[in-house]
């Protein structure tokens, strides 16, 4: 899914808590590519959206995910904000009340702690309905196997012993999202509060990039993004951007045609998101067609042209 398409997983009123009479500005996140430094326009007319400080006051804040009412009230960047927004729109029913029920578990309240509690949540059992013990055991198994699980393994799980197991065994903590069973879980600090994120792909057609400009200053970047979120990314990281700022591809969804034909050495990382937003804005049945030129096949008589396909 594009940040494109995306609906709001949280909708923040912001204010400047020195300065209330510059009024609010209500921003959905995630925020689209397109819409990021119109987004940052309005913050700076209100003295606010610092690359790395907290310095916007989270008056209200909108969401499937109650538990994140926690931020009302306090301090907030707003890049922090689109990075927990962005790692929560994957999250499917279950997920957000192992979240939200590890977080009350862990007295979790600070953002730092909430972006840290996305990549770990997944390791606990959380208990909805008691009422179908065989459906709790298969859950509790798949959670323990990572949520890789055959249909064939799964169908071999008694579900009902296994649940009884797991309530009978380890002490539940009782959340009002769910009864949830750490199964020994452990909040890493993947992330500091104003350094870079931890990569996360959460795009169709993306490249993921290592960017370092010295000794120990390195970032994750994922294209396509806007250039001022890229810019502001590597500042995170203690990097100006300019073309000396050294890259890795470390990852890339491109099609193989597509990716193995693109100079990666010879492009700065502005000129390689340039041509991944061009792949984002193709159709697919357009990006099948571009894919078949570059194999060097001959074009498809209905099809467009390479000119059309680019344009």
């Amino acid at each position: 899914m594009t940040t494109q398409n995306r609906r709001p997983v949280l909708r923040c009123a912001l204010s400047n808590a020195a300065h209330p009479e510059y009024g609010q500005v209500t921003v959905p996140f995630p925020i689209p590519a397109q819409e990021y430094e119109r987004t940052l326009e309005l913050l700076a007319a209100m003295r606010l959206g610092h690359p790395t400080e907290r310095d916007s006051r989270v008056d209200e804040l909108e969401s499937g995910f109650p538990i994140l009412t926690r931020l009302e009230k306090v301090g907030a960047n707003l890049d922090e904000l689109d990075y927990l927004a962005r790692r929560l729109d994957s999250f499917d029913g279950y997920e957000a009340a192992q979240f939200q029920a590890a977080a009350v578990r862990l007295g979790i309240s600070d953002m730092t702690g909430f972006i840290n509690l996305t990549f770990c949540c997944q390791q606990a059992t959380v208990i909805t309905d008691f009422s179908d013990l065989d459906a709790v055991g298969r859950r509790h198994y798949m959670t323990l196997e990572g949520g890789c699980t055959s249909a064939e393994e799964l169908e071999n799980v008694d579900g009902v012993e296994t649940a009884l197991l797991l309530i009978s065994d380890n002490e539940g903590s009782v959340t009002p999202y769910g009864v949830l069973y750490d199964n020994g879980m452990e909040l890493e600090q993947l992330y500091r509060e104003g350094g870079p994120f931890p990569g996360y792909a959460d795009r169709e057609y993306s490249m993921l990039l290592e960017a370092s400009a010295g000794e120990g200053q390195s970032t994750l970047l994922l294209l396509p993004d806007s250039q001022a979120r890229l810019e502001r990314l590597l500042g995170r990281a203690g990097i100006q951007y300019s073309s000396q700022v050294r890259f890795r591809v470390v990852d890339s969804t491109l099609p193989g045609a597509v990716f193995n034909r693109i100079p990666v050495e010879h492009l700065p990382i502005l000129g390689l998101n340039r041509l991944c937003q061009a792949a984002e804005r193709i159709a697919p049945e357009d990006l099948k067609t571009l894919v078949h030129l570059l194999a060097g096949r001959d074009q498809p008589s209905h099809g467009p042209s390479m000119g059309d396909i680019l344009m």
